[in-house]
């Protein structure tokens, strides 16, 4: 039979699949079989049922078990599992797969141990027994990601393997040394494991982790390659030193009893077809982990990683792992089968089998016909226990499973982890893991790809008119599409040298996703900044993103005072053409507002895609980097003009509009800045934000965050009228924050001891259009009221702050207190000479891009004054 969804509803429909199939698992009525207590090493697991080592990925910073960990463990330890496998734990942070896997070390092994506790509580108060509890150690291998990179530790050159990671023949493969030391890694950290309270460590040799390669090392040479005897030399001498030096806890593995991988770089295969399973080494690996005493032994098969045939079965699979050609009860047979060899070679060791989940509520009936049957001792649940953690519970006290509950084998706990989330069963626990693969699919390459195929390449494309920096967003989508990212990056420097920023913090919808005509086809814009921002991270990853440095210097010297976007922007541009520049600001670290104040959900911070851009400038001695430095405070103007050939003043405003400061007042800006810094964490029950821009919109979501009772938009125009992008309202709306429109703030109202206790407002009404192209509002008469809150914050408007005013004497402002700029249209220069100003100060206050888009051209302009 060709492959089939799963469409079964009763066991006599479960039989004439089979037959359809040719296969025969065993099936028994008995589900009292699974119950039955198991003695493992002196120790008694309650029932059979034991969960599968599934990784979930959401490690705390230090690698012990995050909130995501405990939970999923004390579930386990609710649901009834006698034996919880625990997931794929790493003995170095260089083994890691990801970098929230799970880490054992000194500075972890307390979270571990509450962990170990949490899950022997909730089994005593649920049940009255403790299960077994396994933790699995691991080195990940060809398969290392610990800081979310490929950094492979391979143990031979593979065939098949090699080119999916882009190994070239001279990546070096691990040396027998560090193999030696690895095992002094592995004793440690299963001592660690013991002081955590673990019953029992695996080390995993399945799944091409380090360890199964070794057993496919057919082609290595020295001492772990080559022979039998020298391919298991690595797990066996591992396991017998474990059982000897580490008291108090057993020693066990989950071991790959067939790799579907073509020799010779796959264990367990057929040498003349990978297709069809070879148990000799298998079998004879079995039996001396037995003589060394291991008392469990769990099977698995396959690589997750690679499937031409991996032999396990799902319905929908990820389109990076095609369908097997042949019906998912033959894979399910396969692993049965091969469990049942090892298992009847090795009469009193308790086998752990896998592959149960794909057969939903059929599973109890099968589980106990292959343990009644002598397949297996164990019966062990993967993705099913992820889908279902009460599992065991409803087959013991129900005697069946609801298919409602089961796990639909759909994939996508394994796609989560592909896309680097923090994964769990999407269908059955869409709460927490629904947005967890919304979110990996959103950045996904593969999506992406799918995605940029869809772009017109419009000819005077209405993207990039609507984009300030006027990026040609065909030109990088198509590139991306054909999957050159040094080319797509190139195409984006070239009119925006800070593309990572803007994609992040620029209202795409508003601006080039805004003018996408896809919308108008299928109300489906490009995801441009989606791909914009991986684009950026793919490059910096390549190592590409570096600024471009003349050979050539010019010989001219220009500071810019303030390295936000605006002046980032223009030094960029300045080191291009062949100057030297020196970035002063009165913050630590370079990118200015969006840094310091962009919400961490929004906008994590500037330095990973700022530094790897100006580090060639920095290393060449092309730029110096003044920070803390202010202007006014620690320079004057004038020394600066009489420094340097060229100034750009680019610091923002600095200051906010106030109806009177006191407790219980505070500017926007500061309220985000400390945020962000984490030095503010609580918020009053009611708190008020006035005003109605993207800032205001930042500081009402965090003020819910901090967790307010009652958030307070005041605003004095309509809804629609309202400033801040589309999306950061709709944000406002579902947190459920209190929207008075039409509303305008008056003063504030404070008790004795000068506590703000409520804000005064009055209603307004809309008129004519004043100069801002928005209606009017004025005060109705008779309708003013007090709003009680503890806490207000205002972001009714920015202007230069006094210092700054006093540090730019001689400089024009505009009637609005900005700074002027004049000359020919366009031009930058202020009214000093030298001296040029881009950014806040001169537009009021706007985008990212537009910023940026500011900070070239004034960068356009010094060019060619300091070249006169």
């Amino acid at each position: 039979m060709k492959h089939a969804r799963f469409k079964i509803r009763t066991l006599e429909e479960l039989r004439a699949r089979m037959h359809d199939a040719g296969v025969d698992l065993p099936v028994s009525g008995n589900l009292s079989i699974l119950g039955d207590k198991v003695e493992i090493a002196g120790r008694i697991a309650p029932n059979r049922f034991a969960v599968q080592p599934m990784e979930g990925f959401d490690s705390d910073a230090s690698g012990g078990p995050g909130p995501l960990s405990f939970r999923r463990y004390t579930r386990y330890a609710k649901g009834g599992f006698g034996t919880i496998w625990f997931e794929a734990t790493a003995v170095l942070d260089e083994a890691r797969s990801n970098p929230r896997q799970l880490y054992l070390h000194q500075g972890s092994v307390e979270l571990f141990r509450q962990l170990v506790e949490a899950v022997r509580k909730t089994a005593r108060e649920e049940f009255g027994h403790e299960p077994v509890l396994v933790l699995q150690l691991t080195h990940s291998g060809r398969y290392s990601k610990p800081a979310g990179k490929p950094r492979p530790i391979i143990a031979h050159h593979s065939g098949v393997l090699d080119s999916q990671h882009g190994l070239l023949p001279d990546y070096p493969v691990v040396s027998d040394e560090y193999l030696d030391r690895l095992q002094d890694t592995y004793v440690a950290a299963a001592a660690l494991a013991a002081a955590a309270g673990f019953d029992g460590v695996d080390v995993k040799s399945c799944h091409r982790y380090l360890l199964s390669e070794l057993l496919a090392s057919f082609t290595r040479e020295g001492r772990y390659g080559g022979s039998f005897d020298n391919r298991a030399r690595m797990l066996l001498e591992t396991v017998e030193r474990i059982g000897k030096e580490v008291p108090g806890i057993f020693v066990t593995t989950r071991m790959n009893a067939y790799d579907a991988i073509p020799y010779p770089f796959g264990f367990g295969v057929n040498r003349n077809d990978h297709t069809v399973p070879d148990l000799a080494e298998p079998l004879e690996l079995a039996g001396r982990l037995r003589r060394l005493g291991i008392p469990v032994l769990n099977i698995s098969i396959g690589n997750p990683y690679f499937n031409p045939h991996y032999g396990r079965p799902f319905d929908f699979p990820i389109k990076s792992m095609p369908v097997p050609d042949e019906h998912p009860l033959a894979a399910v047979s396969r692993l049965f089968e091969i469990t049942r060899s090892i298992q009847a070679s090795a009469p009193g060791l308790s086998v752990v089998g896998s592959g149960y989940s794909w057969l939903r509520h059929m599973l109890p009936n099968v589980a106990a016909g292959v343990v009644e049957s002598g397949g297996a001792t164990l019966i062990g649940i993967g993705r099913g226990a992820f889908a279902y953690p009460d599992t065991p519970r409803d087959i013991l006290e129900q005697g069946a499973m609801d298919p409602a509950r089961c796990c639909v084998a759909c994939s996508g706990c394994t796609q989560i982890m592909r896309d680097g989330g923090m994964t769990g069963c999407v269908v059955r626990d869409k709460e927490i893991y629904g947005p967890q693969y919304r979110a990996g699919r959103r950045f996904a390459v593969d999506r992406l790809r799918e995605e940029a195929a869809r772009c017109r390449d419009c000819e005077s494309a209405a993207c990039s008119a609507a984009c300030p920096a006027h990026v040609d967003v065909p030109g990088f989508i198509k590139a991306f599409s054909e999957a050159d990212i040094p080319k797509a990056y190139e195409i984006l420097r070239q009119a925006n040298v800070l593309p990572e920023m803007c994609a992040q913090v620029c209202p795409s919808e508003v601006q080039c996703e805004g003018a996408c005509l896809e919308n108008i086809f299928c109300r489906q814009a490009i995801p441009i900044r989606d791909i914009q921002l991986v684009v950026c991270r793919l490059a910096r990853e390549m190592g590409v993103t570096g600024v471009r440095l003349p050979q050539v210097q010019s010989g001219r010297q220009a500071v810019i005072v303030g390295g936000g976007p605006a002046g980032t922007a223009c030094a960029i541009r300045l080191l291009e053409q062949g100057h030297k520049v020196t970035i002063m600001d009165r913050s630590r670290k370079l990118g200015g507002v969006p840094d310091s104040i962009i919400p961490s959900e929004r906008y994590m911070a500037a330095t990973s895609e700022i530094s790897a851009i100006l580090e060639p400038a920095v290393k060449n001695g092309r730029l110096v980097m003044e920070l803390g430095r202010e202007l006014g405070r620690d320079v004057s103007l004038e020394a600066l003009v009489a420094a340097y050939d060229a100034v750009l003043l680019s610091p923002g405003l600095g200051g906010s509009a106030s109806l009177g400061r006191g407790t219980g007042v505070v500017d926007a800006l500061s309220f985000l800045a400390e945020v962000k810094n984490g030095s503010r964490k609580t918020v009053p029950a009611q708190v008020a934000v006035l005003g109605g821009g993207n800032t205001a919109m930042d500081a009402a979501l965090a003020a819910v965050n901090l967790g307010a009772t009652d958030v307070y938009l005041v605003y004095r125009r309509s809804f629609q009228e309202m400033p801040a992008w589309p999306a950061e309202k709709e944000k406002l709306v579902a947190k459920g924050c209190h929207c008075l429109i039409l509303t305008q703030p008056l003063g504030y109202e404070r008790d004795a001891n000068g506590n703000l206790t409520g804000i005064r407002i009055v209603r307004t009404k809309l008129g004519q259009p004043d100069t801002s192209g928005r209606r009017k509002p004025s005060v109705e008469p008779g309708t003013e009221s007090v709003l009680g809150v503890s806490l207000a914050i205002e972001a009714i408007g920015q202007e230069l702050s006094p210092a700054m005013r006093d540090a730019l004497k001689g400089i024009a402002f505009t009637p609005d207190g900005l700074v002027a700029t004049g000359g020919p249209a366009g031009s930058f220069a202020t009214s000093m000479a030298k001296v040029f100003a881009a950014g806040d100060l001169v537009s009021g206050g706007t985008t990212a891009v537009q910023c940026v888009a500011e900070g070239v051209k004034a960068a356009a302009e010094m060019d060619v004054f300091m070249g006169k």
